[in-house]
């Protein structure tokens, strides 16, 4: 046997191999995330703004998409109010396809100055989801 049969020494097949294994785990590694990524977003369905009860504060939803079992609303807020506006809250009441309320999830709103805009996103895991309503109020219930 000599020194140069060993298999760890022969540097040269030894690093072909890993770099063949290396390229091969970074396609599939992208090939799967690609299409996991894809698959999921194709699931979420965009849902219906079902009204939108404004006092001295614009409330402006973006985005509202739910699958069968979680969703997500993103959005804005303004204070076009004369004076600092806190301590309340976004009511978001969930309905689904037949007009039943499904649940209620609330996002404080901080202190806003005004003129001052805030985004904000609410993510919940309700089922069903397909219509909502967006309250101001000062307390939860």
């Amino acid at each position: 046997m000599s020194y140069d049969d060993f298999w760890f020494i022969d540097t040269r097949v030894q690093t072909r191999n890993l770099r063949r294994w290396l390229i091969w785990f970074i396609l599939l590694f992208a090939f799967v995330t690609i299409g996991s990524i894809m698959a999921v977003k194709t699931m979420y369905k965009d849902i219906d703004i079902y009204a939108i009860q404004e006092s001295n504060l614009v409330i402006k939803v973006n985005e509202a998409k739910a699958t069968n079992v979680n969703g997500y609303i993103k959005g804005e807020i303004k204070n076009d109010y004369n004076e600092i506006v806190s301590e309340k809250y976004l009511c978001f009441l969930l309905y689904n396809k037949n007009n039943e309320l499904k649940g209620t999830e609330y996002i404080e709103i901080g202190t806003l100055k005004p003129g001052e805009t805030k985004s904000y996103e609410l993510k919940f895991k309700k089922d069903n989801i397909n219509r909502f309503c967006v309250l101001v109020t000062e307390e939860k219930i």
